[in-house]
């Protein structure tokens, strides 16, 4: 027995109507677009960079401050250890020469990609026909839903870990997590013009 189907024009129209409103719409861009910095001037951006592809930074020589914490007495409390400056109560400055650290290759991007990306174009269907077909706002919410996925990797993202030095320095082994900057700088854009320039 074969099947009759019919109105197959009526829906290839509506199928090509949302994909000029969709085209028009532009094209939808995640990750770091901002202006952001870190403390110390250097763009989010950049840092991101050398962490998805793993780099080697130079470090000029500069001073820092150790601070501890000192007991009544006058004893080193924590057995000597470092503690923040604003738990301390003592601090020394010293001369850092210059040095080069050599960062692995952490892929939070790439791999949040190849996770996520599969269900991408079926969650965007669900979403037009959500929003009735409103272009515009569908790839708005994509944006912020991608993002999102973005902000996970970096939070969760485990391997390659931190050497030692830098898991005493933060205290934890959160590769990608110190200031906080880089999670606060993903954002998502919506290009009028679908270039993605």
């Amino acid at each position: 027995m074969a099947a009759t189907i019919t109105g197959g024009a009526k829906l290839e129209a509506v199928l090509r109507a949302a994909t000029a409103k969709l085209a028009a719409a532009g094209t939808l861009e995640v990750g770091f677009m901002s202006r952001a910095t870190e403390a110390d001037n250097t763009p989010v951006v950049e840092v991101a960079t050398v962490n998805e592809f793993g780099g080697t930074v130079n470090v000029p020589a500069h001073e820092t401050t150790v601070y501890r914490k000192l007991g009544r007495e006058g004893a080193l409390l924590r057995g000597g250890r470092f503690v923040k400056a604003k738990q301390s109560n003592f601090g020394t400055t010293h001369e850092v020469p210059a040095y080069t650290v050599t960062i692995p290759p952490r892929p939070f991007f790439r791999s949040m990609v190849a996770k996520e990306s599969p269900h991408w174009g079926g969650d965007l269907g669900r979403v037009l026909v959500a929003v009735n077909y409103d272009a515009g706002r569908a790839l708005d919410l994509m944006g912020e839903a991608i993002n999102g996925e973005l902000i996970e990797s970096i939070r969760n993202f485990t391997d390659p870990p931190n050497a030692p030095s830098t898991i005493a320095k933060k205290g934890v082994d959160d590769p990608l997590v110190d200031s906080g900057t880089m999670l606060r700088g993903t954002t998502w854009r919506i290009d009028p013009g679908g270039t993605g320039a």
